[in-house]
């Protein structure tokens, strides 16, 4: 399969024709883009954006589709506009078997494309893949934008047409084109988010990040060592109840309950 390419300066030539030059346009563009990045819940912002796209473009159904961050580059998670989510749980379940654009996710590459600029015609339409996830929710063209982040491609954001409406112009691919590397860097730094959120931290870095006095320090220190409460104050030379008072004053700083989760939050040995 050969892409249909146009290069950077046929898209810049073609610019003054496109509905994004309107001034109007722009702030929407404008406006969009900074929601991309200040929306701090991701799949508010994945909905959002699919909602924001149809004051720029038209489209009948949109899938905004994420991975977990250890699962990189495979697709798990499906926000989706006018589009059937029983359908899009049954694409994530498929979709490696039956979608091309699964090399696409491996190739790391940002890009946005035309299925019809992939396929003729006749052979789209006999594919598994068009006659499930298309022709079965009554959609008929389709462009796909696959914002990638350091050699990974992060997410696959797919915008259908019904039969009978016109395929995406190129317009629409320069529009789309220009949104791709802001979701890429907005994905990128939720799977950062998610990723820090499940690494534990030092004593020190509890230490720094939560105040901690110096002698909740040395508790927290001998709590990850796993010794018991009458240990520790026999090394401190300090009551129960003073102890007691300490480890409470610890779990409110790192705002935790228990020794469970102190556990699942530090690192379990010493700086």
């Amino acid at each position: 399969m050969v892409f249909y390419r146009r290069t950077p300066s046929f898209f810049m030539l073609e610019a003054t024709n496109l509905h994004i030059q309107e001034a109007n346009d722009w702030v929407i563009f404008n406006n969009i883009t900074y929601q991309i990045h200040q929306i701090s819940d991701f799949n508010e912002m994945c909905r959002n954006f699919l909602e924001q796209m149809h004051l720029l473009m038209d489209f009948d159904g949109a899938v905004f589709y994420y991975s977990s961050e250890q699962e990189l580059p495979q697709l798990r998670h499906a926000v989706c506009n006018s589009y059937s989510e029983r359908v899009a749980k049954e694409y994530l379940d498929n979709y490696q078997k039956l979608d091309f654009s699964r090399g696409l996710l491996m190739g790391g590459k940002s890009m946005v494309y035309r299925e019809s600029d992939v396929f003729s015609e006749d052979e789209r339409m006999e594919t598994e893949c068009y006659q499930r996830f298309s022709k079965a929710e009554g959609f008929h063209h389709s462009v796909h934008i696959l914002p990638a982040f350091e050699g990974k491609v992060l997410a696959k954001i797919s915008f259908y047409r019904r039969r009978g409406q016109p395929d995406f112009l190129y317009d629409d691919v320069f529009l789309l084109d220009m949104f791709k590397e802001h979701l890429a860097l907005r994905t990128a730094r939720y799977y950062e988010d998610r990723a820090r959120q499940h690494e534990k931290l030092s004593i020190h870095e509890c230490e720094e990040r939560f105040h901690l006095t110096a002698r909740e320090t040395t508790i927290l220190g001998l709590l990850m060592q796993g010794l018991p409460n009458d240990v520790i104050c026999a090394q401190l030379t300090i009551t129960n109840n003073t102890l007691k008072k300490h480890i409470l004053n610890i779990y409110k700083k790192l705002s935790i309950r228990n020794r469970t989760q102190l556990f699942k939050m530090v690192r379990e040995y010493a700086d």
